[in-house]
């Protein structure tokens, strides 16, 4: 019989104490055998403690006391503080030369495994932290016992790309994570989503649209925003037509982001589930050339804008225009679309975020001597996901913080060399982040063949027009409201058109949001 009175030899008095007032306010009795401590007592007691105590590495220490005692008694609550289940990668040096796809995904039992970690917590930091406030532990539970189909269903409440967010979700369910607060690693909640997509059999799961309201939508984009307000909007019944620009349907999804990071097939196979639900895709449509936003909402009961941030943004410094200064996006269509099959000489990726590291690795993949980012905050405010940043460092690229360029210098309209600056960071600005300030003196020459500009997007929304009677904010971006309608009745708008360069899962959640709203204000009409 393992006791708590055990833990007496592992903490201080304080520390005891401490774990033995909250053990019986989450109802188990300290004479008890360890051996019975259930999964409800567990997750109260971690709560309680993150709630009491204020020093992490206080925590950390009692929760690796308790985990002794557990594993003690032979209680198999204690794998729930098992290390986070790791995913198998190429090689760094294999992968630098493929485009395949590094990471392989879990096996079934590791997937498993992994949600077997949850302690399912009664106030979930995870789902409020998701945008779209995605069942996090609902899904773990079934996962856990095995039930693959169960949670591909719940799952398609939310959106049908599990495949792609499984991939290039930003996590910030994980940050929430409440395994953070005692010293663990938090649970793999965006491996988890490609376990129910790589598992799951889908044809088990019918999904048949309501009856037809013989109402028409419009929507504008098919990035993430388009294609989540799509499926909702079908599935409510109504006939959905998506106009995009591009040739291709995704978006960034499907155009920019490399096939080692997001396969091509992966979202071909989940727009596949809206063609088959009825939703049509005009494609090479643009809407402001082909046809005007108030073209559609003459045509349809309703429209959705939800183009994406695909316009550059400039650094506005001298040497800009000459040859061999690109912009990322540009870059990485062409490269995807194959365009661009090869690069060499020394490249310099400007910027801190995802793009820039897309477009870091896909220069060494297509034959870069030397591939180098320079970004002018410090490792700490890099926006891009830290396992992205790793896996660049791996594979070869080298990263110069707190520097950035303030000239590029050609010879015969060619660039050959980039004049930077030191910089410091200051007081932060409206972001949060540091500001980054130059140091006087602190100029440097680099030597370079290519340099491609990954400073950030905005959305472009030229095809708006005055008489469209949609307001912009003092931003560029389109104004609405808290039903994410637009200033003329009828027109609705979300993802990076209203936010600004944002991440997949915010465009989601903007796209349900919005189908919603749709929905309500159809259904009054």
């Amino acid at each position: 019989m393992v006791q708590i009175s055990k833990l007496g030899n592992l903490l201080t008095l304080e520390e005891y104490n401490l774990v033995s007032s909250i053990l019986e306010e989450a109802g188990f009795k300290l004479d008890q055998d360890l051996e019975v401590m259930d999964d409800r007592i567990l997750e109260a007691f971690v709560r309680l403690l993150v709630e009491r105590e204020q020093s992490k590495d206080k925590r950390k220490k009692i929760i690796y006391a308790l985990r002794l005692l557990l594993e003690e008694s032979g209680n198999p609550i204690a794998s729930k503080f098992n290390p986070r289940t790791p995913m198998s990668i190429l090689p760094p040096q294999v992968r630098k030369n493929s485009f395949q796809e590094i990471r392989k995904g879990y096996t079934l039992d590791e997937g498993i495994r992994e949600a077997q970690r949850c302690l399912t917590c009664k106030n979930p930091r995870c789902v409020e932290a998701c945008p779209i406030h995605f069942g996090i532990p609902a899904a773990f539970r079934l996962i856990a016992q095995g039930k693959i189909d169960a949670a591909y269903k719940l799952s398609l409440s939310y959106y049908p790309c599990l495949g792609t967010t499984g991939r290039i979700c930003v996590r910030f369910c994980e940050d929430a994570c409440i395994m953070n607060e005692i010293g663990m690693e938090p649970l793999a909640i965006r491996y988890s989503h490609r376990v129910i997509a790589d598992y799951a059999d889908k044809s088990s799961v019918q999904l048949t649209p309501k009856p037809s309201t013989g109402k028409r939508v419009a929507i504008v984009g098919s990035g993430p925003a388009g294609l989540n307000a799509a499926y909702h909007l079908v599935l409510n019944g109504y006939s959905v037509i998506v106009y995009d620009a591009a040739d291709k349907i995704g978006g960034m999804l499907r155009l920019s982001i490399p096939e080692f990071r997001l396969p091509s097939h992966i979202v071909e196979d989940e727009v596949s589930i809206l063609k088959k639900l009825g939703v049509r895709f005009e494609l090479r449509k643009k809407v402001g050339r082909d046809i005007t936003i108030s073209d559609l909402a003459r045509e349809y009961d309703a429209v959705f804008i939800g183009v994406g941030a695909n316009k550059p943004k400039r650094m506005g410094i001298p040497g800009e225009d000459l040859q061999g200064v690109i912009q990322a996006l540009p870059f990485l269509y062409k490269v995807k679309n194959g365009e661009i099959k090869k690069i060499s000489g020394k490249v310099w990726v400007i910027g801190g975020g995802d793009v820039a590291m897309d477009a870091a690795r896909t220069s060494l993949r297509l034959g870069a001597s030397q591939v180098k980012i320079m970004y002018r905050r410090s490792r700490a405010e890099m926006p891009a996901d830290h396992e992205q940043v790793t896996d660049a460092e791996e594979e070869g690229v080298e990263i110069v913080l707190l520097a950035t360029p303030i000239e590029f210098i050609g010879e015969d309209g060619v660039v050959k060399k980039m004049k930077c600056i030191r910089m410091k960071l200051g007081e932060p600005g409206p972001d949060g982040r540091r500001r980054p300030e130059p140091i006087p003196g602190s100029e440097f020459i680099e030597e370079v063949d290519y340099v491609i500009l990954a400073i950030g997007q905005d959305p472009e929304l030229d095809f708006i027009k005055p008489e469209d009677g949609i307001e912009l904010t003092k931003w560029g971006t389109i104004k609405v409201d808290e039903n994410m309608a637009t200033t003329r009745l009828g027109v609705f708008a979300g993802g990076d058109a209203v936010r600004g360069p944002a991440t997949a899962i915010e465009a989601f959640a903007d796209g349900k949001k919005a189908a919603e709203s749709i929905h309500r204000y159809l259904q009054s009409k």
